[in-house]
């Protein structure tokens, strides 16, 4: 009698346990391919605007700071005599894209596109609008299905408040 009673005992936690998980189950979602290259893109934007350059100059301690020095102070030399902001903001952002990137997801192209927003920043060089492009620049007109990640970068200074656009695109080869 005693052995009979463990048994229905057992089965029925089996059976309770057994619909407890199908229970949890219909409710769980999986993450399809396009889902997850949509957030894997948001992210990596985010920690390549994040990395820290390896400069203590506030205009050049972050990627993204060194991004809005470039567009209003293109010529700032990084701790007095270090690199400029544009140049560094270059340099850095393609060896994050080319090492970090690279290394992950090898079947994919990316652009990285940095303009201003709010205001108009002339390159010293060329005397032309300034934006920056690193990567495939045949991916920005190119009609693939691709995915972008955006983010803003908003800097005040005394002259002013200024707002850079950011974007990741990335797409399959």
């Amino acid at each position: 009698m005693k052995a009979q009673t463990s048994l229905i005992l057992i089965v029925m936690m089996i059976v309770i346990f057994g619909g407890i998980a199908l229970f949890l189950l219909s409710f769980a979602k999986t993450i399809g391919q396009t889902e997850y290259m949509n957030m894997y893109a948001h992210n990596l934007l985010l920690s390549i605007m994040r990395t820290d350059t390896g400069y203590s100059d506030t205009n050049c301690k972050l990627v993204s700071d060194t991004l809005s020095c470039a567009f209003i102070m293109p010529n700032w030399k990084c701790e007095g005599s270090g690199q400029n902001c544009l140049a560094l903001a270059n340099e850095r952002i393609s060896s994050y894209m080319s090492y970090d990137f690279g290394l992950v997801r090898e079947g994919f192209r990316y652009l990285f596109i940095v303009e201003p927003e709010t205001f108009r920043s002339i390159s010293p060089e060329t005397g032309e609008p300034m934006k920056i492009k690193i990567g495939d620049l045949s991916l920005e007109e190119a009609e693939i299905t691709k995915l972008s990640a955006n983010e803003r970068i908003q800097k005040t200074t005394e002259t002013g408040h200024y707002v850079i656009k950011v974007q990741l695109i990335i797409a399959q080869k």
